[in-house]
């Protein structure tokens, strides 16, 4: 489902499931962060580039997996939720290509990265609205702090689609590309820039900025699973394969 390379200091990690978009499937997330824990240690590296093989980035969670009743600790997708804390708190500055589409979990994988790069055509969604469920709380914080207020609320609340062009229009993204190859040009021209200034620094400034953000209350966590785990519990989902 995933591959992780490094290639002349850069860590690529690679959503390796074409036929199926590139959805996550939960038996593979827990040995996702494990290595991506394991690569991130080595302090030699400069940038981490997230890309999706084939032609999209990825359709988020692989509904037809999702658990019926929350696990022991509470929590409906707590894969998932561990995989994006560990992306979001990567030493590394990390790029984010998106080609395609980010839908659900991939918007979100998108979003844990420090910067985020899209083609103008690439669809962005988060579709739990149109499915009965519920996004996490981390995340629906993480996409207001990127668009603000109202353009959060209303991704969240109607499940509409935007386009590259639109996410760069909203600041959701720092570049939208004409094409693929423009995408991956316009990521390595940024890697370049990483190599040039002191890793030590560049990762500072993202500790930095991380502690500048705001920090979520455990009573609210705990409040946004209860209600994850009722809305799963009665929504409509795919049957299990």
């Amino acid at each position: 489902m995933f591959r992780l390379e490094v290639d002349d200091r850069v860590l690529h990690l690679i959503l390796d499931r074409p036929a199926k978009r590139n959805a996550l499937l939960p038996c593979e997330l827990g040995r996702l962060r494990n290595e991506l824990t394991h690569f991130t240690e080595d302090s030699s590296l400069c940038a981490m580039i997230v890309q999706g093989e084939g032609s999209f980035f990825c359709a988020g969670y692989d509904l037809h997996t999702i658990p019926p009743q929350p696990a022991q600790d509470g929590r409906m997708v707590g894969e998932l939720d561990d995989l994006i804390a560990c992306l979001a708190n990567v030493p590394l500055p990390t790029i984010a290509l998106v080609q395609g589409g980010a839908y659900g979990a991939g918007f979100e994988l998108a979003l844990a990265c420090d910067l985020r790069l899209t083609t103008r055509s690439a669809r962005w969604c988060m579709p739990p609205a149109k499915l009965g469920l519920l996004y996490s709380l981390d995340g629906m914080c993480r996409l207001q702090r990127a668009i603000g207020e109202q353009r959060a609320r209303f991704l969240l609340m109607t499940a509409e689609v935007i386009t590259g062009q639109q996410a760069a229009t909203w600041g959701l993204v720092l570049d939208a590309l004409d094409s693929d190859d423009e995408l991956a040009q316009r990521g390595q021209e940024i890697v370049a820039s990483l190599r040039q200034v002191h890793a030590a620094s560049a990762r500072g400034a993202k500790i930095l900025l991380q502690s500048a953000e705001a920090r979520l209350e455990p009573r609210l966590l705990v409040r946004s699973e209860t209600l994850r785990a009722e809305l799963f519990a009665s929504a409509d989902l795919p049957p299990k394969r």
